[in-house]
């Protein structure tokens, strides 16, 4: 069985998204039907962007205040929770900036860890069943780590080995998919960050920056500004490289750190070759 799914992982700046984008394209030229999730997707099949969890009573206090709303279009009632895509509601229709509040409060990575996990554990099953099925190849930038170590390291700072076991049991349930993790390295963390500082918007700098030193894991360690990030991020990438020993598939490592489109364009395509073989680059 060839792979279903492609995971693209990395720190923030290291390039994944561009690897991601090319990737996607190679395998659409090999005629392989593929869709790319990057980022901040608001239609993200095993993640949740800008969605907000409210227990039934929270759901009926919300209704009540705002029963003029079409709220209802952009929410999934189950038997003791709602889940409301507040951002795609947004979209569509004028939202109370005190609607929109409440539910940014109640958003799913604002949740307490143990609940946040079993809904993005249900979300990844519910995934695999549909991509089982489909004639589809999928990529998925960022969300295999990056996502669950933003809320268990960075915002909660809870032990390793509660991480592992959390990243463990996603890995169980892909596995069917013959999933194979596309980690982009950089061996400099500090170059490769303050690089992405330069080319991007202030207004993504400041958020970055605020959100990684003032979360749990940058207050314990006194953490803060530019130099308090980089030190985080080496902290999360030393936790990535030792993850990625223990997954049950297929890793391939790239180095970027020249951010050469060329060589990352030959790398890939012997990956999409290789991967059609099921033999690693280290074979071909």
């Amino acid at each position: 069985m060839k792979a279903k799914l492609y995971l693209m992982e990395g720190l923030p700046g290291s390039g994944k998204t561009t690897t991601a984008e090319a990737l996607t394209r190679l395998l659409q030229e090999q005629q392989i039907n593929t869709r790319l999730h990057i980022e901040g997707d608001l239609n993200h099949p095993a993640d949740y962007e800008s969605v907000a969890y409210l227990t039934l009573s929270e759901w009926v206090e919300f209704q009540s205040k705002y029963a003029s709303l079409e709220v209802l279009r952009f929410a999934e009632v189950f038997n003791d929770y709602v889940l409301v895509s507040y951002r795609q509601w947004q979209s569509k229709q004028n939202v109370a900036e005190a609607a929109l509040s409440f539910l940014q409060a109640r958003d799913i990575y604002e949740l307490p860890f143990e609940l946040h996990q079993s809904l993005i554990l249900k979300k990844w099953e519910a995934f695999v069943a549909q991509a089982l099925i489909a004639n589809t190849t999928y990529i998925f930038e960022c969300c295999f780590l990056q996502n669950p170590l933003t809320m268990g390291l960075i915002k909660y700072d809870l032990p390793e080995a509660t991480l592992q076991a959390y990243i463990e049991r996603i890995a169980t349930i892909i596995t069917p998919l013959q999933p194979v993790l596309v980690y982009v390295d950089q061996q400099d963390v500090e170059r490769s960050f303050r690089k992405a500082l330069q080319e991007r918007p202030t207004e993504w700098a400041d958020g970055f920056v605020s959100y990684y030193t003032e979360q749990a894991f940058g207050v314990n360690r006194s953490l803060s500004g530019v130099n308090g990030t980089i030190s985080i991020l080496q902290a999360r990438q030393a936790l990535e490289r030792q993850l990625l020993k223990t997954l049950p598939f297929r890793i391939e490592v790239f180095g970027n750190e020249d951010f050469s489109t060329d060589v990352r364009q030959k790398w890939l395509k012997q990956l999409i070759q290789s991967t059609v073989r099921s033999t690693s680059l280290s074979e071909s």
